[in-house]
């Protein structure tokens, strides 16, 4: 993290005061036992109930078998770590994420072989350490968070991950908690760091979308920088959540009254001609890229992290207004781009785990301190144990999530709907 970036934290540490709300909430090849997962009352057809009982020796997992269709529980051959910098964990949680929606559906950027255990934000106990986690005083039994955007592997009772993408889980925090923290936080905090240099009062409008990347970047813009929020959102419920969260307005998207909901926001806060002149069109074209997302009317297109957005638009009179979030290309990547069109990229954790892996670390470090200081208070919308998790997938698409959606290794029968008052 930069210098100023310590410095700005240190001078808001007095929100440590505020009330801390804690959140209620390599591939192989398999021998396996099958059956579908059983569903629940949100499933749009009962399906068979037929769970395999655990075998000695062997795990339990959730595996996609075919593209767009229920996964299936099966009992798997235990993974093992073959190399020193791997560890073996055994899973507790995994969120339950949008990309794992939209990889089980061939509909994501990065290609899977199948079958495949899906779950990439993982939260355990080490039981196997290979050499570099030793080195640096990991031991078996402790308590760990995993990004495994590489592997997955975390709808399964253990899994191996990297030494490089394990975080230490700190003792005043629960596991439970912590799986709802690294993956969307990190992201929006990158974003923040690299695309914007956020200040306290910098005026922020985030597209919040159904992922988890967007309702952390309200916290994170409203609770540690200190910034101004605005919240596009696509349900009522979610407006409310962003509200609590700190943002001083939240919308649900409406194409026609957009724009003017965004005037009126913006001339409470004494920032007048927002969409006026060269800059204001700008605007608007910026302001496109995030909320087109709404228009096909595909919870899918709602759900993609790889798309999370930040861009400064400097306006003529009133300074900048940063607006990050979930968005959309105007154009093909490939191709050049046509006159007057205006295009935005994603922030890419996955790019900065490759390219600058320090920075990558010291990100989940940051969001882990953050937590722990009370500054960020993540949202749970759903625990399903892993036989429901095809109900879970099915409460998501639903547009019926509001925060995290958590599978529980564990409690493999549990359902519960949650909110932060749990």
């Amino acid at each position: 993290m930069s210098a100023a970036f310590g410095r700005r934290v240190v001078s808001q540490l007095f929100a440590k005061t505020a009330k801390r709300s804690c959140i209620r909430l390599s591939t192989s090849k398999w021998r396996s036992t099958t059956a579908v997962a059983s569903e629940t009352v949100v499933a749009d057809k009962p399906s068979k109930n037929v769970i395999p009982a655990p075998e000695p020796g062997r795990v339990q997992a959730a595996l996609l078998k075919n593209f767009d269709e229920p996964l299936q529980i099966e009992n798997i051959d235990a993974p093992r770590i073959t190399e020193d910098k791997e560890v073996l964990i055994d899973v507790h949680y995994c969120a339950l994420n949008g990309p794992d929606i939209l990889l089980s559906k061939n509909s994501y950027p990065h290609k899977l072989k199948l079958p495949q255990i899906l779950g990439y934000e993982i939260v355990g106990e080490l039981r196997e350490i290979g050499d570099h986690a030793a080195k640096a005083g990991y031991k078996v039994g402790d308590k760990v968070i995993a990004l495994n955007k590489q592997r997955f592997g975390g709808f399964a009772e253990t899994c191996t991950a990297e030494f490089g993408d394990i975080w230490k889980v700190p003792n005043s925090l629960k596991l439970i908690d912590a799986v709802c923290l690294l993956d969307g936080y990190a992201t929006a905090l990158v974003g923040f760091e690299k695309r914007a240099c956020l200040q306290e009062d910098d005026m922020v409008l985030v597209n919040v979308g159904l992922g988890g990347v967007g309702l952390a970047a309200v916290d994170l813009a409203a609770n540690v920088y200190r910034a101004q929020v605005i919240g596009v959102c696509a349900t009522e419920d979610r407006t409310t959540l962003v509200r609590e969260k700190g943002a001083f307005a939240a919308l649900k998207f409406h194409d026609k009254k957009l724009m003017k909901q965004i005037v009126n926001v913006a001339a409470e806060k004494d920032i007048k001609e927002i969409f006026d002149g060269v800059s204001g069109e700008n605007f608007k074209k910026v302001l496109s890229c995030f909320t087109d997302v709404y228009k096909s009317g595909l919870v899918k297109d709602l759900l993609h992290d790889n798309e999370f957005s930040v861009v400064i638009q400097h306006l003529s009179r009133e300074g900048r207004v940063i607006v990050a979030g979930l968005a959309v290309s105007k154009y093909n990547g490939k191709d050049a781009a046509p006159t007057g069109s205006f295009g935005v990229t994603g922030v890419s954790l996955h790019e900065y785990r490759d390219k600058d892996h320090e920075f990558y670390r010291s990100v989940g470090d940051e969001v882990l301190e953050f937590f722990e200081d009370g500054l960020i208070s993540p949202s749970r919308s759903l625990v399903a144990g892993l036989y429901k998790i095809n109900s879970a997938m099915k409460f998501i698409l639903k547009m019926k999530a509001s925060g995290k959606v958590v599978i529980d290794m564990k409690n493999k029968e549990v359902f519960t709907e949650t909110d932060d008052d749990d």
